[in-house]
């Protein structure tokens, strides 16, 4: 099974709750309110995961649990890449603040920027 087959057949639950707080880290970023920590952070049903250069930006992934093992996986396997639906949010260093929200579709992220979740 591929990556992408692999990617369909997650499961993951309450995806509102990521759209939240996938606008949320934006808009923080956006009033300069977030503080970028590089590695990883682990919550209670997902994993916020700082990396300092994916393709010459600052990316924050917000990785829902059920998905960990997959991003770990495709983090390793192509580090050169986007690993799904991003969002240009800011700048740090002269470089760019990207967010994502890895396993959750892109068209339910982006509605959340409109709705102002």
């Amino acid at each position: 099974m591929n990556q992408l087959d692999r990617l369909t057949e997650l499961k993951i639950k309450d995806k509102e709750k990521f759209q939240k707080i996938f606008s949320k880290t934006i808009k923080e970023i956006q009033d300069k309110r977030f503080i970028v920590n590089f590695g990883e952070k682990q919550f209670n049903d997902y994993y916020l995961i700082t990396e300092e250069n994916r393709l010459n930006s600052y990316f924050i992934h917000i990785v829902p649990k059920e998905a960990y093992d997959l991003f770990k996986d495709l983090q390793i396997k192509i580090p050169n890449d986007f690993l799904g639906f991003s969002v240009l949010a800011g700048k740090l260093n002269n470089k760019d603040i990207r967010v994502s929200c890895f396993g959750v579709e892109c068209s339910k992220l982006g509605k959340s920027l409109f709705k102002g979740n």
